[in-house]
Parts: C-alpha cells; structure tokens; sequence
C-alpha cells in the first residue's frame, strides 16, 4: 500500500528524539530546470532530518563561504533549529552540486563547482570542538568530509560514531577506520548478493559494530557480529528522491539511538528515506539559483552511457 507523508510521520512519531551532530560536508544542490538551490550534503541533511523528522537535538559542524548562497543555508539551520555555532565561514564561494533532468524525467548531478571554499580546507577541529561534540550521543561524518583523522579522538570521548562510506571508500580506508566506528552505512546499489554479503561481513570484521549496505530498489541489509536482517523499501508516490539515501541512515540512527534491534532500525530506516521522497530537494527550503549559481559550474559530469536498445 502507498503511504502519504502524513502517514510516514505518524509512523516515525513513535521514535523518540536523538542526540547527534553532522560533521562535514554541504552544499547546495541547483536544480538547472527550475533556477533553484536547495540546502544539503551528508552531513548537513543528517541533521537536518535529525530535527524535522525525529524533533532531535541536531547540530552542524561544518565549512562554509560567505556568499548570499552560503547565508541562506546558514539561515535555513537557525530556522529549523539545527544549531551551527561552530560552523566556520571563509570567504569565497560555498559548495554546489547542478541537477538536470534527463530525458527520462530522472534527475542526474551534470556538474559542481569542487566543493567551493571547501575543496582547499581541511576541517581541523580543536579541543573547543572535541568538548562541543562530546554533548551528542553521535556524531556523524562521511568519506566526503576528510575527518578520518579526528575519528580516534571523537570515540575516545565516548561519542558514537556513524560514517557514510558510499560506494566510495577503499579497503584500506574501511580497514583503518572501522575500530571506531559503531554504525557504517554503505551503498551497494550495483553489487551482487554476495559482493553485498562480503561487503558487510567485511566490515565487521574489521571493527564497525553495525554495517548497514542499501540497495535502491532492491531494499537494505544490516550486518552485526551475530546476525544479518533486510528490509525492503516503502511505498509511496514520490516528488523528489534527492536525500533519501541520507533520510534512511538518520533514521536507522535514531531507532538504534532508542535501542530498537537491526531489523526495527532498517524499518524505520525504510520509512524515514521515503518520508524524504515526498520533499522537494533535500528537505525544501529553496533559494533562487540565477547565474551568479550556474557561472560555479566548474567541473561538468559526463552523461550516462546509454544501452543500445534490443
């Protein structure tokens, strides 16, 4: 049965509020059909999510620039009650990522300006920050967010630690982060059955407590040490299935913050990614794009090769 979003949020309404700050990375994705910008990026819609969907105590921490575009996401976080004290600004542009629809009608990212005045900096943080996110219960980061080298320091203060690796993070960066990671997420839409299952076994071994690979269409597994469990997606009449993938570990994060087991986590997991589909953008709150955004188009993405037909 296709839900609505007033039936996702009655469902998620029975989890109670987390704790956790995003650690990272944002930007704005430009939507090229529609001359719009919405706020967004791992770390910052985690958050984001964190707050709207669950009531959350969410911060950010993160980089930022200081043009009109980086003002007005700034401002979205104060409006939302995401807390972004120790968001630092630098002057230049702030990331952003270009969306075009395809002939299709799907959404594809053409193009970025390289992360803006992030693309040059490193987020170092410093012992204010360390006592600043040991106030969460979690702190979330991603392979985008080059803060593997903070991850010891966070864990040790006894933060848990959640981490996006994409489908973007060697063994070796798997292998040498895992020790201090409690939940990793992965995204495995291209695997097989068994890559999937080595995947997650893999990263169990190596020392994440939960690994949790989704699959698009097809679902989502998480691994432990004693168990595996899957789920498969909600259905519901989708506008916009950008950020989904973020609503998703947000909510498993939040089941697994209330101490629901794997199977529950992927189920309010499955819930909270479709509640995102029925957003426009990330979570909304658009600010017009015009060209001062399309002259950032710095780095172009080449089109999907396209299957010959049968």
């Amino acid at each position: 049965m296709t839900m609505d979003a007033d039936d996702l949020r009655t469902a998620l309404a029975a989890v109670p509020p987390p704790s956790l700050v995003g650690v990272g990375d944002n930007v704005l994705d430009c939507y090229l059909h529609e001359d719009l910008a919405y706020p967004g990026g791992n770390a910052l819609n985690v958050a984001a999510y964190s707050r709207l969907f669950f009531g959350g105590s969410a911060a950010f921490v993160g980089i930022m620039g200081d043009d009109r575009f980086a003002d007005h996401v700034r401002g979205v976080l104060d409006e939302i009650g995401v807390d972004a004290t120790r968001v630092r600004r630098v002057h230049g542009a702030n990331g952003m990522a270009f969306v075009a629809l395809d002939d299709d009608g799907d959404r594809r990212f053409v193009a970025s300006n390289r992360g803006g005045v992030q693309s040059e900096l490193r987020l170092r943080l410093s012992e204010v920050d360390h006592e600043y996110l040991a106030r969460f219960a979690r702190v979330h980061t991603s392979v985008y967010s080059s803060l593997e080298p903070e991850l010891p320091a966070i864990a040790e203060r006894g933060t848990r630690v959640s981490f996006d690796y994409s489908d973007d993070a060697s063994p070796e960066v798997i292998r040498s982060t895992a020790p201090h990671v409690d939940v990793g997420f992965f995204s495995g839409g291209g695997l097989s059955d068994a890559e999937v299952e080595e995947l997650g076994r893999y990263a169990v071994r190596c020392g994440i407590g939960s690994a949790v690979v989704t699959l698009g269409a097809r679902g989502s597994l998480a691994f432990d040490a004693q168990s595996v469990h899957r789920t498969g997606i909600r259905p519901v009449t989708a506008v916009d299935a950008l950020g989904a993938g973020d609503a998703f570990l947000t909510g498993f994060l939040a089941a697994r913050a209330a101490g629901a087991d794997l199977g529950d986590c992927l189920d309010v997991a499955a819930t909270s990614g479709a509640l995102a589909c029925t957003l426009r953008g990330a979570f909304g709150y658009p600010v017009h794009a015009g060209d001062d955004a399309r002259a950032q188009m710095l780095r172009h993405y080449p089109a999907p090769e396209r299957r010959a037909s049968t």
